[in-house]
């Protein structure tokens, strides 16, 4: 049973949430296949992701998409925020969680949005991948406990 802790503090109006180290990449067998055929891709290169109870899927920066090269799907995705609709691309792609022994999602489906002038983070954890954790918020010890 894999398990990370991250610190927050939900009472520091500066603190950005619960956040993660995370990569994200194309799928190792389309790197390999892309690879064979002369493409290129860059170097995994860990971000800040915000755990985002709210988000029913993961989402990417649209600027991070592209630096990943992460193969899009779709360039027309939906998303519903604070009543708004939102048009989006739709990736396929892998996450892991350097630094922890949190399991891989080889093949998941990603979204790519705007995050403009956001600092903290540049990919918010949905549901999608969080129903798979037993996730403990305390906020009085100011830790989030991840069970995989």
């Amino acid at each position: 049973m894999a398990r990370a802790e991250i610190e927050w503090d939900p009472s520091n109006p500066f603190d950005p949430g619960p956040c993660i180290s995370v990569v994200v990449m194309n799928s190792p067998e389309f790197i390999e296949a892309g690879r064979a055929v002369g493409l290129e891709f860059p170097a995994p290169h860990p971000v800040q992701a915000l755990l985002d109870t709210g988000a029913a899927v993961t989402v990417i920066s649209k600027t991070f998409a592209r630096f990943c090269k992460l193969r899009q799907t779709s360039a027309g995705t939906e998303l519903r925020v604070l009543g708004s609709k939102y048009l989006a691309g739709e990736h396929a792609g892998a996450i892991s969680f350097p630094g922890t022994e949190l399991r891989t999602f080889d093949l998941i489906r990603i979204v790519s949005a705007d995050f403009e002038k956001e600092p903290n983070y540049a990919c918010l954890i949905g549901r999608d991948i969080m129903r798979h954790w037993d996730i403990r918020f305390d906020g009085r010890s100011k830790r989030v406990t991840i069970i995989d």
